[in-house]
């Protein structure tokens, strides 16, 4: 199952019910008595959705590695690179 077809199914999951809720399609005692939670649930879903979002991002921003044994590489691969293309006779600034 692909990602698009796994979020499809969990908006009609969520969203199927709610709708029929909303139009009154069901009812009984416990829509009635939380019609207003009921129709603000997409609402607190998508905030909900946001803020673990930032937090996933705050935390991986904090836990990044840094890597200075493959950044000096890198360093002394471009000085190599560079070395070469000026014994081929390109002039660098």
């Amino acid at each position: 199952m692909t990602k698009l077809m796994e979020w499809l199914t969990g908006a009609v999951v969520i969203l199927g019910p709610w709708s029929a809720v909303v139009t009154n399609t069901i009812q009984n005692e416990f829509t009635k008595q939380y019609y207003l939670e009921i129709l603000l649930l997409p609402f607190l879903l998508i905030a909900l959705f946001g803020v673990v979002s930032i937090a996933i991002i705050a935390y991986r921003v904090y836990a990044f590695n840094d890597c200075r044994e493959a950044a000096e590489e890198l360093q002394n691969q471009i000085k190599e690179a560079k070395a070469d293309l000026e014994k081929k006779g390109l002039k660098l600034d």
